[in-house]
């Protein structure tokens, strides 16, 4: 039967029992009373302690039971006693030094070669590297199994210092040990070399009591740095690109006014730069030409959206992953929307055509504008527009309501693709500051 943190607070009371016959009580029928009571509570923890599977305790379970059996002590005063009860208190403070011993040396033996394994899984899917921390004290000593069905490289670095004390490359089983001569933050580093399942074991063996339950753990923070810096990991991204440098601001007049003066139309050429796969926009409409504050956010605003976004360890850019992360930063940046203001949105990436627009020479139903990222009585929206390869996009708008002026407002930004570089920082907290979410031997 194990012993289990409710034995240990049972026997913490027996341990108040046992300090307190140890002051000198001088009246000997309580003396006697406090025997009896120490008798049977030590009988109790003889037996729980018989009854435990001592390879299955926790490091907290460890820890409590050798602060008791360091703290065991049991004497009496004999005067008044018969010399009957003197040889039975005798022998039950030889009975509590010895229990005190034996759990001592119990737990000791225990803590020898006694280990924590803090990452073990079998069959896991590795696609990329992937370090695992740990905080190791000199002296200890660091084991590692890490297999898989083709070729991999563990690495054992020392954080702290940024060292790589030990490298398995070229087979498909890892399986070594590194005595620990500097209490640091280690890495453990797995890549597979491709993708691959793999399974690992990674322990740690400690060789102080302290150590069970001191709550040292290891936090990790993604901070971008520079390509040559020592664990620099390259990652797709993208940077942002104004293409204007103010937002456009565009007034549209209703049909009927602009009959006579203004125009209900307005287009403008967005300047696509080299390498950019994507444009994204900004559109505010408004029956007022009140301008507002989040006018010309639109460039921070993205930026400050993906700088969240790529330190939470996601994909940041690729072929299947870029409209889901365009998305998510235009869902983010959206404009105030006024629901009696909207206008039509069309996409030109014709010259002639859009100039034929802008000019009123024909329909815009009858150019050959881009359907699928045009818009139709739109109100304030922000979208994504591939560039297809074009140097040149043009949105054309158009006011079709009767008696009331629209004013519009356009930003964009351009996505050009990027390596981004970026590495880990580890350090250390406390466990008391972390939820019960983290065992206690961990």
């Amino acid at each position: 039967m194990k012993l289990k943190i409710y034995y240990m607070k049972k026997i913490l009371v027996l341990l108040s029992i046992v300090l307190l016959c140890g002051c000198g009580n001088e009246n000997k029928d309580a003396a006697i009373k406090e025997y009896e009571k120490v008798f049977a509570e030590v009988s109790e923890l003889e037996k729980r302690i018989s009854q435990s599977d001592w390879d299955k305790l926790t490091g907290r379970e460890l820890t409590e039971l050798y602060g008791i059996g360091k703290e065991l002590y049991y004497d009496y005063n004999p005067m008044g006693m018969t010399p009957e009860q003197v040889t039975a208190c005798e022998a039950l403070k030889k009975r509590v030094g010895e229990l005190r011993t034996r759990i001592v040396s119990r737990v000791e033996s225990v803590l020898d070669g006694y280990r924590f394994t803090p990452y073990c899984n079998a069959d896991t899917l590795f696609e990329n590297t992937t370090a695992f921390p740990l905080y190791l004290k000199k002296g200890e000593k660091l084991n590692w199994r890490v297999s898989g069905a083709s070729p991999l490289t563990v690495r054992i670095i020392n954080a702290d210092s940024r060292s790589v004390l030990k490298t398995n490359a070229g087979k498909s089983l890892a399986h070594d040990s590194l005595a620990i001569n500097n209490t640091a933050i280690y890495l453990v580093e797995i890549n597979p070399k491709g993708t691959q399942y793999i399974d690992f074991n990674i322990n740690y063996e400690i060789n102080d009591m302290l150590r069970l339950t001191d709550g040292t753990r290891v936090s990790s923070k993604k901070i971008g740095c520079q390509k040559n810096d020592f664990g620099a990991m390259a990652v797709p991204g993208v940077k942002m690109q104004k293409c204007f440098e103010e937002p456009r601001k565009f007034t549209l007049r209703g049909q009927f006014k602009a009959a006579f003066s203004g125009n209900s139309k307005a287009l403008v050429a967005v300047q696509v730069p080299a390498g950019a796969t994507d444009i994204l926009y900004s559109l505010r409409i408004a029956t007022s030409e009140q301008d507002h504050s989040s006018d010309g956010e639109f460039h921070d605003n993205l930026n400050n959206s993906y700088t969240a976004i790529k330190f939470l360890g996601l994909p940041l850019y690729s072929k299947s992953t870029s409209i889901g992360l365009l998305s998510s930063l235009l869902d983010d940046n959206r404009p105030l929307r006024e629901e009696d203001a909207y206008c039509n949105m069309y996409v030109f990436r014709n010259q002639k055509q859009a100039k034929q627009f802008q000019d009123g020479t024909k329909r815009a139903a009858l150019l050959g504008y881009d359907v699928d990222y045009s818009t139709i009585g739109t109100q304030s929206c922000n979208g994504r527009i591939p560039t297809k390869g074009n140097k040149t996009i043009y949105l054309g708008f158009e006011n079709e309501r009767i008696r009331y002026t629209n004013y519009i407002w356009v930003e964009v930004e351009a996505v050009v693709p990027i390596t981004e570089y970026y590495s880990m920082k580890y350090s250390l907290y406390d466990i008391s500051e972390v939820p019960d979410t983290i065992p206690a031997d961990y």
